[in-house]
């Protein structure tokens, strides 16, 4: 798949000419050159996450034996803020859009650039090699164009998406709640349950405004609650809060 996403880089250099007298130093191929984006966009990023852990070790638990709780409660918070930028590459003949995409925090949040496919049903596929944080994961998932598909949406403005595997579950909910010359706004009710890192459940509830004529998203506003039972060993609840506002695009000359 990684292959597919890199596809639209240029394969090789064209070699010297055959015809170049042997005894002639050989030139060098010229360095290929990638493909220029069809389209910039640049988004502000506002991104927060608190966390609460509660750990039991072997201390807390001669500590519970002797009346105790044994356990100990942590908390901790990160933020930041900063600029994401999106260059989309082209579209597959599947639908899924190649993009490349980057992130530049004022602290910690900072990714180079990654190549991503993203489809109509919020999947996205990146390249394993680098690095695509949460937040950036938050906007990719709405930049398809085929995102809003009217063949899926009921009577109710509504329709789903459904992703079952054999480590993670994926249910998600869209209501359409407003729509004014053709920006959207747009209701996600999200949940996640991965078993693949023990018991992880993220509940998300997002709010979009969406241009449906220019298939983009003007901002998002995503609340995510996330749980992880370890059991004997603990939990943790963490609160992600991510706020995106489109600021810039190549294809808008007004």
């Amino acid at each position: 798949m990684i292959q597919r996403l890199l596809t639209i880089v240029a394969a090789a250099a064209v070699l010297a000419s055959a015809a170049a007298p042997a005894s002639a130093a050989p030139t060098p191929a010229p360095a290929a050159t990638p493909a220029p984006p069809l389209r910039h966009l640049v988004y502000n990023f506002s991104y927060g996450v608190q966390q609460t852990t509660s750990s039991r070790d072997s201390a807390n638990q001669a500590s519970a034996a002797v009346g105790g709780s044994g356990i100990t409660h942590y908390n901790g918070s990160l933020n930041d803020m900063g600029t994401m930028t999106v260059d989309i590459m082209g579209e597959q003949a599947d639908k899924g859009l190649i993009v490349v995409i980057s992130e530049q925090g004022k602290d910690t949040r900072k990714a180079p650039p990654a190549t991503c496919v993203v489809y109509g049903n919020t999947t996205v596929l990146c390249d394993p090699n680098k690095t695509v944080n949460p937040e950036e994961y938050t906007l990719l998932r709405f930049l398809a164009s085929n995102f809003i598909d009217p063949n899926k949406i009921d009577a109710k403005q509504h329709w789903n998406v459904n992703q079952a595997g054999a480590a993670m579950t994926i249910n998600a909910d869209y209501t359409i709640s407003k729509v004014d010359n053709n920006i959207m706004s747009i209701d996600e009710s999200r949940s996640v349950r991965d078993k693949s890192a023990g018991q992880v459940t993220s509940d998300i509830q997002t709010k979009i405004t969406y241009d449906y004529g220019r298939a983009v998203p003007n901002s998002i506003n995503e609340y995510v609650t996330q749980r992880v039972e370890g059991g004997v060993s603990g939990s943790a609840t963490t609160i992600y809060q991510t706020s995106l506002q489109l600021v810039s695009d190549s294809l808008n000359k007004g």
